[in-house]
């Protein structure tokens, strides 16, 4: 090889190396110098989704017209679990991300359990309007039958005296 090309070579690489070294040094050691993940953090994050797990379930099962009380501080700790998934955690990028978007999931859910139970509440309402249309219609054919029953006996006595007339 040739001496000049030599040359080249060594002082391309270290120019490159310097310029690597200045932006290494500037931005920092790069990840090993961030704050990751706990294992504290990774523990209450799990801990988090699993009462949000069960929470869920707690919800989708409490009737909020029959045990208000219930279903209201149940809502209340899934709210709080789901607020600190989404800002509680202050750890590496990738692990708030999942943690924000898990708690935005949950805020979904939390809002599908509103949902279904407004319609549940909304079925009840309109079961028992039915169930009182019912009632009244029961009444008027009872009511009915009485008329038809009265009409059938005064026709009946009208033909008996017509038969009885010469």
């Amino acid at each position: 090889m040739n001496e000049s090309f030599i040359k080249f070579l060594l002082v391309t690489l270290l120019f490159g190396g310097g310029i690597g070294a200045c932006v290494y040094g500037l931005n920092g050691q790069g990840e090993s110098t961030r704050k990751g993940t706990s294992v504290q953090q990774e523990e209450e994050f799990l801990s988090d989704v699993r009462q949000a797990d069960s929470l869920h379930i707690q919800l989708k099962k409490t009737d909020p017209a029959e045990q208000a009380s219930e279903f209201s501080a149940l809502r209340f700790k899934q709210e709080e679990a789901i607020g600190r998934m989404e800002k509680g955690y202050q750890a590496d990028t990738v692990f708030r991300s999942l943690a924000q978007v898990t708690g935005r999931n949950y805020s979904k859910l939390l809002g599908t359990v509103a949902l279904q139970a407004t319609d549940r509440q909304t079925k009840a309402d309109t079961k028992q309007q039915l169930t009182d249309q019912i009632t009244n219609l029961k009444g008027e054919i009872q009511s009915l039958e009485t008329q038809l029953t009265l009409k059938q006996t005064s026709l009946e006595s009208m033909r008996a005296m017509k038969a009885a007339q010469p």
